[in-house]
């Protein structure tokens, strides 16, 4: 029988094996709304090293950004993870992972990231319990909105777009947060916890999800290095 090409290719960070799929959390986000929403033999995943990205992707996408999604049939290249997630939604309707979605949920979780970041890439050790409290801040704010909805996700009792995107950024908290500055979600963060704990456990987050030692790789390729008080 011959072999059907993929419709979509979706070009992702690799790992540091230059085979597996890499530590971006974008890429990450990507993969998981595929995976939930397109058919496995309409799509194919590839891995890409971007500290040497090869002349073919490059061609493909000047920019030498990932994700990138490219559509075969439509002859389309599309390089932000929002919009990738968009043009899967727009093509395969269900399940409804409620791509586009503003609201609470949203504005409770979407700070973390760039607050880890933040303090990640700052080296100054005045600054340190400033920005430790900025993200912790943070973090109340998404425990606060959690401890007010159902023992599910975001939205609901099944995985969401803003899940996909969130999940992947908090498993940076805990596994860049830890190594880089001896940081650790409060314990009391019970709400949190339990939707992290609840999130990794799926299937998808499973098929999707680095090691840790790229996470810690990927964010020491950005200088950030072990802060020792």
């Amino acid at each position: 029988m011959e072999k059907v090409t993929p419709r979509f290719d979706i070009y992702v960070k690799c790992a540091s094996d230059g085979k597996s799929v890499g530590d971006c959390p974008f890429s990450q986000r990507v993969c998981m709304v595929a995976i939930l929403k397109i058919p496995t033999d309409l799509f194919c995943i590839i891995p890409v090293d971007i500290s040497n990205k090869p002349e073919a992707f490059l061609k493909l996408n000047p920019d030498g950004t990932v994700p990138v999604l490219v559509d075969r049939s439509d002859k389309q290249m599309i390089s932000d993870s929002g919009k990738i997630v968009q043009y899967i939604d727009s093509l395969f309707l269900d399940p409804d992972v409620r791509v586009g979605y503003t609201g609470p949920a949203r504005d409770a979780t979407d700070a973390v990231f760039g607050k880890l970041a933040a303090w990640l890439k700052d080296s100054r050790l005045d600054q340190t319990e400033k920005l430790r409290s900025a993200l912790t801040a943070e973090l109340s704010k998404c425990n606060d909105y959690l401890s007010s909805v159902s023992d599910g996700f975001l939205l609901g009792d099944s995985l969401c777009d803003l899940d996909c995107s969130v999940l992947p950024k908090l498993r940076h908290v805990q596994v860049a947060g830890n190594y880089f500055r001896n940081f650790d979600i409060p314990e009391h963060h019970s709400a949190l916890l339990g939707y992290i704990r609840r999130g990794e456990a799926t299937d998808v987050f499973k098929q999707t999800c680095p090691e840790d030692r790229e996470i810690i790789h990927g964010w020491a390729q950005h200088g950030v290095t072990v802060l020792n008080k």
